[in-house]
């Protein structure tokens, strides 16, 4: 190496390692990138879905909209909810944009945008299941959750429930790894109840007529947000901005009263103690 070729290497180096590194999944990457990178489960209507091989729905709506705000480019991932949120702490991704319960043990864990919406947690029946009334018929009944949703907790909660009160519980609460794959065991007969978050019944009747009907409430209700990496706090504040935007535009409730058919309440204080 000549000695001209020596000082190039000795600059280039030096200012190598002068030069900060861009975290990744933070503010500064996205922007140095141009491109928000995102994880959604498409498989909650209507908050998020297929439809025509396109992603749709409120969420995706919102989403767009905060995109744009921020002037970049997005990249959308379709991945099934389990092992979503270990890929935004893996850094794989900038943010998981689909429906996240804002929950006590993972408000530590990850940055959490403002939420989108709220919501009860419906048991439902196939269309025309006599057997069940409402919620004193659910004992000896298979009831189906999505593994690791708020839903889940909040059926071994109503299972102890039933058992404290004298009932046989729940003959059984199983597990699928998407909420899809727990709607068509219920269609088809292989479990008797299914879990949903109440504002997804009217969009679930509309794609499958005569299928699915209310059996009863349970829970306290769910707020659902985004979440981002807990070194990306910057990007979720820049965010959090543009839907504050969407929120104070009126733009918020109009997308609700397209996608529900009706205006959310949705808390100001939302994130309980120890959140990031």
């Amino acid at each position: 190496m000549t000695a001209l070729a020596r000082g190039v290497f000795a600059c280039v180096t030096a200012l190598a390692l002068s030069t900060p590194a861009v975290a990744q999944g933070s503010l500064d990457s996205v922007i140095a990138s141009g491109k928000l990178t995102v994880a959604t489960e498409v498989a909650y209507p209507p908050m998020e879905y297929l439809e025509d091989g396109k992603i749709v729905g409120y969420g995706k709506d919102v989403l767009d909209l905060v995109v744009a705000d921020m002037g970049v480019e997005l990249e959308q991932l379709q991945l099934p909810w389990d092992g979503i949120l270990a890929g935004v702490l893996a850094k794989k991704y900038d943010l998981v944009a689909t429906s996240v319960a804002i929950k006590p043990d993972r408000v530590n864990k990850y940055a959490f945008t403002r939420p989108l919406a709220v919501a009860q947690t419906m048991l439902v029946k196939r269309h025309g299941d006599d057997s069940m009334s409402g919620l004193g018929d659910v004992n000896g009944k298979l009831v189906g959750v999505e593994l690791g949703s708020s839903q889940a907790q909040e059926v071994e909660a109503l299972d102890a429930e039933l058992k404290a009160n004298g009932g046989s519980g729940f003959a059984g609460i199983r597990g699928f790894k998407s909420t899809d794959d727990m709607r068509l065991a219920l269609a088809s007969g292989q479990i008797d109840i299914g879990t949903i978050p109440s504002f997804s019944l009217a969009s679930m009747q509309k794609q499958r007529p005569d299928t699915y009907a209310k059996l009863g409430m349970i829970g306290n209700g769910t707020v659902f947000a985004w979440v981002a990496h807990p070194d990306g706090a910057d990007l979720r504040d820049r965010v959090n901005e543009a839907i504050t935007k969407l929120d104070q535009a009126g733009t918020l409730k109009e997308l609700q009263m397209k996608w529900f058919g009706f205006e959310m309440e949705i808390p100001e204080d939302y994130l309980p103690e120890g959140a990031l």
